[in-house]
This record gives structure tokens, sequence and C-alpha cells, in this order.
């Protein structure tokens, strides 16, 4: 594969990144709403009082925080969902995660909702990662959540992949409003697959990249990120690499 051929891929999966969630807008809400546990970790664990949310999507956390007097940015790139969470009076910006440098300085940066593994590659990480750190105010803190791909990876990750390997499914959601059933695939690249069908009809795959705790938790060290601490759900629960769905991690800067 030579670099125009990289290029093309990269558009390719913007693409189809961008067609998942306009699929998904109208009910994005009531597949992924804004849980207790959720709300209880943010009370929590959010630092001071200017918070940026990245990948706000619909607002949810946004509309959240404001109401209990935060002073919230939000930045999604995906005009659908912003549209949603206007109709909800939250303004999400259009704005690329990548793009934060040059915006005020935060208390707390929020980027949750599997964001992260939607970069293109490990650089772009490191890229987001350090100017997240540096939009920090002194002693704010960091948040992300991401899928923990180690959990599907590990029995396999050893393999030479010739063509896609089925790796698991996420649980199904599904309630009187919507069926929404995800499942992984590991590509010849060993990046993850991810592929949706919602409400039985609407089918959907991108492809996420496969990066672990080991490579987050390292890259935001030598970053100088401090009191780094991962847990494996919003609930705070221990996280296992082998068996853990969810993988949270909080970070702040000294």
């Amino acid at each position: 594969m030579n670099i125009g051929d990289k290029i093309i891929e990269k558009d390719e999966n913007s693409l189809n990144m961008n067609k998942f969630y306009n699929s998904i807008a109208e009910k994005y809400d009531f597949i992924f709403p804004l849980t207790d546990i959720q709300k209880s970790f943010m009370d929590i664990e959010i630092k001071g009082k200017k918070i940026l949310d990245i990948g706000a999507a619909t607002g949810k956390i946004g509309k959240y925080l404001m109401e209990k007097g935060f002073d919230v940015v939000s930045i999604d790139i995906n005009e659908n969902l912003i549209k949603k969470a206007e109709k909800k009076g939250i303004t999400v910006i259009n704005k690329n995660m990548l793009d934060i440098d040059g915006m005020e300085e935060f208390d707390t940066i929020i980027n949750i909702g599997n964001t992260l593994p939607h970069l293109k590659d490990k650089k772009e990480v490191c890229s987001f990662l350090l100017k997240a750190y540096n939009q920090l105010n002194k002693g704010g803190r960091l948040i992300l959540q991401i899928v923990n791909f180690i959990k599907f990876t590990s029995p396999i990750m050893e393999k030479k992949v010739l063509e896609e390997i089925f790796l698991g499914n996420l649980p199904l959601i599904e309630n009187h409003n919507v069926k929404f059933e995800r499942a992984y695939y590991l590509n010849n690249e060993r990046n993850i697959l991810f592929k949706t069908l919602l409400d039985d009809e609407i089918k959907n795959s991108e492809v996420l990249l496969n990066i672990d705790y080991r490579e987050i938790t390292g890259y935001m060290e030598e970053m100088g990120y401090r009191d780094i601490s991962m847990y494996g759900g919003f609930d705070k629960s221990e996280f296992i690499p082998e068996k853990s769905i969810f993988l949270v991690i909080t970070g702040d800067k000294k």
C-alpha cells in the first residue's frame, strides 16, 4: 500500500464514521443515555468550573454539568449530532479534537464515548494527549473513556491476520425505543473493525484504532500527567485488562 492508498483509506473511514453517526443521531440518546453512574462519577471527579467536553455528541454531559453551574464548552464534528444538541438548547461547536490548541484553558477536559480510537494513528493520539495537557490549567484533570480492546484481542493477537477475525460482541442495547447490536473484528492491519446493526435494518462499519491502556498511560506519564488512575467503568470498578469491557482513565496536570 502506498501513501496515496493510506490517504484514500483514511478519507473513506472518515466518511464511514460520519455515516455511522448520521444513522444513529435520531436515536443517540436512547442508545447512550446519561446514566446515574456517569453523573456520580462526574460529580466526584471533575475539577474546577471550566470544562471542555470533547466528542460531546448530543450534549448530554454538557447539559447536565451546565445545570449544576459549570462553565462548559462542548465540541463535536458531526452536524446531525450538533443539531440534536441545539434542540436541547446546548451549543456544540463544530471542532476536531486535534484542533483544541489555541482554545482557552480548562480545569477539566472530558473525552469519553470511545472517541479516542477514532483518531488515525498513535501519533495523533500522542498529539491529542499533549494538546489536552497544554490546555489544562495547573491542577486540571483529563478524563478519558474507551472500550478496552485487550479483552477482545488478547487471545488472538499472535495470529497472522489474513482476513477479518471475529472478536466478539458488545452488550446488546435494546429497549422500547431502539435495538442496537455491536460487533468487533480484527482487520489485517490489526485495528478494530466496528460493525453495527440498528433496529435490525441499518448496517454500518468503521475502523477504530487498536490502542490499549499501557500505551495511553505511558504517553500520559511521559507528557507530565500525574496521579493517573484506571477503572473498569464509571462505577470505579477495578480495571482488569482481560475482563473489563470499558476503561476509564483520569490524569492530572501538576
